[in-house]
């Protein structure tokens, strides 16, 4: 897809902001709209947060490890549950139902969580489960805000990393104008060794006035220049080590982010710092976008009925990745694959005036490529010395994020102890012949402990709903079949 420039987007951004209410509520450490839908979709799964030096276990489990930041995140596998309806039995539905072009199915996402940064240990017996919303709310948002929260802890060190920019830039002035100098009291001492005169008595001293004149004067510049030059070096080298430190800001990632391009810039805004004023405001209304994207949005288009046609999020065809899909009712639970997302989707609907699926995507894909850490990031002081026997500040640093409290809050449950009383009875069901064609998985596709019961009976042979020939992809593979994640495809772009 093609993506905007930034440039281009200023107007629209502008406008669209100017159109909606300042006013702003705090949920961890997101900046919410009050009001927006997106912000409500979050704050209905909300939970009172409480700190706990212990962590968190799950529900259904009871030897459970404690969950804190010192854990990860990583997708599995992604998989739908048929869901019952009775919508599909309608006269202008129940013809695509049987041909299987229409099918009623809610998505889950299987994933581990593990300890270390990487998750190169996962297993079985770290699995957990939740709805496709809530995974997306959270792990997808944390890809979006990772450079907008980076940038934040990069103001609170403006003074240092800013200022040792200065520092860089100043020192190399002063060691290129001793060089230069020194080179001009070299040229000037041989060409007065040149112009010695015969008398060797008067020679010897001219000779002693000029060399205490002129090269005791230079040199002793020089060395004084080269001497400071080597001070100023040696502590820049000290401060970048200290500053790569694990838990010290890198001032060098916040250059690479424009984290201070607001505070370089004149009046007169140049490109570079028009972009990173537009950044944090489209990253915002990205995230804003995935939310309501996984709760059902409106397309603003019909079918050949009249009936309105909605967008949404669900499992791929293979179970390795998510596909925008388009749904036949408010709560995306009715997928047709008669209509593709790109079809359907438009960019100008409901004034947004910015193609958000191209800022998305990659956000939305690294959801389920990259490994999400836990870990509440907190950033040392370079100026203040660090007590390393402070207990307490070091259980502090494997708090858990506001994005894993998100997602293991209570709408997700540990695969491997799933608690569904009843199991799958629905299915066993008598059905009129006249319906045998039609089975479905589960009732009720809200309740996560049914749902978990479910999937884990399928024993690994998951239903996957989504009709890739007839919907389209948005993935490329590899001759092996597997997909082709966003790194892959950047550094192949960088080469």
């Amino acid at each position: 897809m093609v993506k905007f420039s930034f440039l281009a987007l200023a107007g629209a951004i502008a406008t669209a902001t100017a159109a909606k209410h300042n006013t702003s509520i705090k949920l961890g450490k997101r900046q919410l709209r009050r009001g927006d839908a997106s912000t409500e979709a979050l704050l209905k799964k909300a939970r009172p947060y409480k700190k706990a030096n212990a962590g968190r276990k799950l529900e259904g489990q009871q030897d459970a490890v404690e969950l804190d930041g010192s854990y990860s995140v990583k997708f599995s596998q992604c998989v739908d549950v048929r869901t019952k309806s009775e919508d599909l039995f309608s006269d202008e539905l129940i013809a695509y139902a049987q041909s299987g072009t229409v099918v009623s199915s809610k998505s889950f996402v299987l994933f581990h969580v593990c300890q270390g940064d990487n998750c190169f240990y996962e297993s079985d017996e770290d699995l957990y489960i939740v709805d496709l919303a809530t995974y997306l709310a959270n792990v997808a948002t944390y890809h979006v805000e990772k450079r907008q929260n980076y940038c934040q802890a990069c103001e609170r060190f403006i003074d240092t990393c800013v200022v040792e920019e200065e520092v860089e830039e100043q020192v190399e002035e002063e060691v290129a104008e001793e060089v230069a100098e020194e080179e001009v009291a070299q040229e000037d001492e041989a060409g007065e060794e040149e112009e010695a005169v015969e008398d060797e008595a008067a020679e010897e001293e001219d000779a002693a006035e000029e060399d205490a004149a002129e090269e005791d004067e230079p040199e002793e510049g020089g060395g004084e220049g080269k001497e400071g030059g080597e001070e100023n070096e040696a502590g820049r080298k000290l401060k970048t080590t200290a500053r790569r430190t694990a838990n010290y800001i890198d001032c060098d990632q916040c250059f690479a982010y424009n984290c201070y391009a607001d505070d370089e810039a004149d009046a007169d805004l140049d490109d570079g710092a028009q972009q990173q004023q537009n950044m944090d405001e489209l990253d915002n209304q990205v995230v804003e976008w995935i939310v309501q994207l996984g709760e059902c949005q409106e397309s603003g288009m019909q079918d050949a009925n009249g009936n309105n046609l909605y967008i949404g999020a669900m499992c791929g065809t293979y179970g390795d990745g998510v596909e925008l899909a388009v749904f036949l009712d408010e709560e995306c639970s009715i997928y047709t694959s008669e209509y593709s997302f790109n079809s359907v989707y438009n960019p100008d609907y409901d004034a947004n005036e910015i193609n958000y699926v191209t800022y998305a995507e990659d956000y939305i894909k690294a959801a389920f490529e990259e490994t999400m850490p836990c870990l509440e990031v907190e950033y040392d002081d370079p100026n203040e010395v660090q007590d390393d026997d402070a207990a307490e500040e070091e259980e502090e640093r494997y708090e858990m994020n506001e994005y894993c409290e998100g997602l293991l809050n209570d709408e997700a449950m540990d695969f491997n102890n799933c608690e569904a009383e009843n199991g799958n009875e629905e299915e066993e069901e008598a059905q009129d012949d006249q319906y045998a064609w039609y089975t479905f998985d589960i009732e009720d596709a809200d309740d996560i402990g049914e749902v978990c019961q479910v999937v884990y009976q399928m024993q690994g042979e998951y239903y996957h709903a989504y009709d890739e020939s007839s919907s389209g992809t948005w993935y490329s593979r590899n001759s092996n079949g597997q997909i082709i994640t966003v790194s892959a495809q950047n550094n192949q772009g960088n080469k």
